[in-house]
């Protein structure tokens, strides 16, 4: 692992990156709300092993150095809601158009969770020429009334999208994932989106409450066919 610092509008975002070979395919590990901790950079590892190269940008670098944070402290739980609430998608799309920019492997998949979810779905779209594949677990706000709602931008998308809705989630709701349905149809994106029956925001990771294996192995399973699919 190496620690990069990529140069945005906004100052120096630090960048964990995972090499696996100057010519393999570029996966962004786009994270939750939860930000940047040992559990993603695990993950990164494994998606490292099947082939690709992992970029694994820390985005809460505007507020200062927020990682490693225990979402189960009640005050670490306020501060992280903050933050969460602090980054735009504007921001984010600042953000990876510099990581794209200073980083020369293609072609790139996105993986995304919760926030980072709707993330990918966004990047899909405003990116359509460098983003491959997009996968979104438990993607939440998926459908808003803002110009720049998930739902709208991803429709833009040229890559493959995968989506993994829970359906035990309030942050994605049977009526938000119709809209969201429809507007990929809309824009003729080549999509699927599966719902997860007993499955709760959050079934991705094992530190949460909400942590399905079965969900996870599910989720797992599709990335790799979707980024084997689209990356090679």
């Amino acid at each position: 692992m190496e620690k990069l610092i990529i140069t945005t509008p906004a100052g120096e975002m630090p960048v964990y990156f995972f090499p696996k070979s100057d010519d393999a395919p570029l996966v962004v590990l786009l994270m939750d709300a939860i930000g940047v901790r040992d559990e993603l950079k695990s993950l990164a590892r494994d998606i490292q092993a099947l082939g690709y190269n992992v970029a694994l940008p820390s985005l809460y670098y505007r507020e200062g150095h927020y990682e490693d944070m225990d979402f189960g402290d009640p005050e670490v739980h306020a501060k992280v809601m903050q933050l969460y609430g602090s980054l735009t998608h504007e921001m984010v799309r600042e953000d990876i158009a510099a990581l794209l920019s200073a980083m020369e492997q293609r072609p790139v998949g996105l993986l995304g969770f919760c926030m980072g979810g709707a993330n990918a779905l966004i990047m899909a779209g405003s990116f359509p020429d460098d983003i491959a594949v997009a996968v979104a677990v438990h993607p939440g706000g998926i459908t808003t009334h803002a110009k720049d709602s998930p739902h709208r931008i991803a429709a833009r998308a040229k890559g493959k999208l995968y989506i993994a809705i829970a359906d035990e989630d309030p942050y994605a709701t049977a009526d938000q994932v119709a809209a969201l349905e429809a507007s990929l149809k809309l824009g003729d994106v080549d999509y699927t989106l599966e719902v997860y029956e007993g499955a709760h925001h959050g079934f991705a990771f094992a530190s949460l409450p909400s942590f399905n294996a079965q969900a996870q192995q599910r989720y797992w399973q599709a990335t790799c066919r979707a980024f084997n699919e689209a990356l090679g």
